[in-house]
């Protein structure tokens, strides 16, 4: 089964997950690269550059936020709303959730909580 790696698995480099073939949507690699500009200390921040290009040799290009993603993005944010949760502060979670709906692939996060809501819609699995 094709699986998105969550933000959370590539920044604990958590990549292998047996039975499924793994990826990552580009808004990860955004989040990645934000990640780098918030570090004060120009070591650390050669180190995250460092992590970063490594993880995308081994990964590849992410999957990219296309009209179907955004199509799955509305689906992603009602079921949300429905379960009383408020979609603020969480969009590139539901954005990366609803990449992973349009492209057939699960949701792979060490933060199953993050993605309440979505069951029936994409599959998120605890990694």
């Amino acid at each position: 089964m094709k699986a998105i790696l969550d933000t959370n698995l590539l920044v604990a480099e958590a990549l292998v997950h047996p039975g499924y073939e793994v990826g990552v949507a580009s808004l990860t690699w955004a989040e990645l690269r934000s990640g780098i500009r918030k570090a004060a200390d120009p070591v650390e921040r050669a180190r995250r550059e460092t992590r970063i290009t490594r993880l995308r040799a081994l990964l590849g290009p992410g999957l990219p936020f296309d009209d179907a993603a955004a199509d799955a993005y509305e689906t992603v944010c009602e079921l949300v709303l429905a379960g009383g949760r408020d979609v603020r502060g969480r969009v590139v979670d539901l954005m990366i959730a609803a990449t992973a709906a349009a492209n057939g692939a699960a949701v792979i996060t060490r933060n199953p909580n993050d993605f309440a809501g979505l069951e029936g819609f994409v599959p998120v699995v605890a990694g």
